[in-house]
């Protein structure tokens, strides 16, 4: 979702969470503010937003439609893109890519668990880097 100017407004809160989650939504990107976050929380329906604000969306919203191209914080997505956030951030990654980002993904995640400990053991970020390469 974007919010034009959201930053300071939210695009979302409890109610259309809930209403998402009744639909079986996954969960909510939101280029611009989030309230109601505890209860997003206690329902377990994840929201990735700016930030948290406590306006309201009403009067301020104007349905551009579902599935459409969009830019989201700066980066293109398009219906059917893959979506993975979690708390270190958001990432788009265009379907027919998605192969090659997941080989790119696993072994970036092989090459960093492996220097942790190279780094315990040789006490050197630097050692390990040229040990395993430049993430």
């Amino acid at each position: 979702m974007v919010v034009e100017d959201g930053a300071d407004m939210a695009g979302m809160g409890g109610l259309m969470g809930t209403a998402m989650q009744a639909r079986n939504f996954s969960g909510a990107v939101i280029d611009g503010g989030v309230r109601d976050t505890a209860y997003l929380q206690k329902i377990g329906f994840p929201v990735f937003a700016l930030g948290t604000v406590p306006s309201t969306s009403v009067g301020h919203y104007r349905f551009a439609g579902a599935n459409i191209p969009l830019v989201c914080d700066g980066v293109p997505v398009s219906a059917g893109d893959i979506v993975v956030a979690d708390s270190d951030g958001v990432v788009i990654v265009p379907r027919g890519k998605a192969a090659e980002v997941l080989a790119t993904a696993q072994e970036m995640d092989f090459k960093e668990h492996s220097m942790y400990a190279w780094i315990e053991k040789l006490k050197s970020i630097e050692e390990a880097v040229k040990k395993f390469g430049r993430l």
